[in-house]
């Protein structure tokens, strides 16, 4: 899978897997988390979203199942 860098300060990067419907997120704090189930326009929302943070926090974190890679 393919990371886009953002720039914000506690996230490094962002990718998608549109097949298998997965985002993985790499933290600053050495860790990426993968995200099952999130669709190709929640992805989009959270790239063009102005704080990336805020909105991961507010619309991926607690609404989707993850694993630590």
């Amino acid at each position: 899978m393919n990371r886009y860098t953002v720039n914000d300060r506690n996230i490094i990067s962002v990718g998608y897997d549109e097949m298998n419907k997965t985002l993985e997120i790499e933290f600053k704090l050495q860790a990426i988390h993968q995200y099952f189930g999130v669709s190709l326009d929640e992805f989009v929302a959270l790239m063009k979203a102005p704080e990336i943070e805020t909105h991961y926090f507010n619309y991926v974190y607690c609404q989707y199942y993850f694993d630590v890679d």
